[in-house]
């Protein structure tokens, strides 16, 4: 029985170092695949990080569009609020208010413009629903319910 023992031990080691042996070179493979994989995964996360900072620069470059296109728009503002109110209105006695002409209701209707002490700037009375106006340094009499102008004078 002893001779029955020991063979069967030397058959049962000899066929475990033969698996051991085999088992060694899969092992390596299996660290090779291991490695590719770590390999692969830190590609991975390096993409992922140069897609990022693509993405923050286009985020940038897209808040830099945005904020010149809202400061452009406020210069325009700023620029036709200059020219507005560098602008005489339309139908400016200067530019060719006549007797006989109408004065834009903004005129004859806003009490900014009525001269109400005409004796103090040497007018004459004005007739019954009419009113003196002062626009540009000159005096325009016109009818309060049609703008309609009666006379104009220049200032002194």
């Amino acid at each position: 029985m002893r001779k029955g023992t020991l063979i069967s031990l030397v058959m049962v080691s000899a066929l475990m170092g033969s698996s051991l042996s085999l088992a060694a070179p899969q092992d390596d493979h299996y660290q090779e695949q291991g490695k590719q994989e770590q390999q692969g995964q830190q590609q991975g996360q390096q993409q992922q990080k140069q897609q990022q900072k693509q993405q923050q620069k286009q985020q940038q470059k897209q808040q830099q569009k945005q904020q010149q296109k809202q400061q452009q728009k406020q210069q325009q503002k700023q620029h036709q609020k200059q020219q507005s109110h560098n602008k005489p209105a339309a139908n400016h006695p200067a530019h060719g208010w006549k007797q006989g002409g109408h004065v834009p209701r903004d005129y004859y209707a806003n009490e900014r413009y009525w001269v109400s002490d005409w004796q103090s700037h040497n007018l004459s009375r004005p007739p019954q629903g009419h009113r003196w106006i002062h626009v540009d340094g000159r005096y325009v009499l016109t009818a309060v319910a049609t703008g309609v102008i009666t006379a104009i004078i220049l200032g002194q």
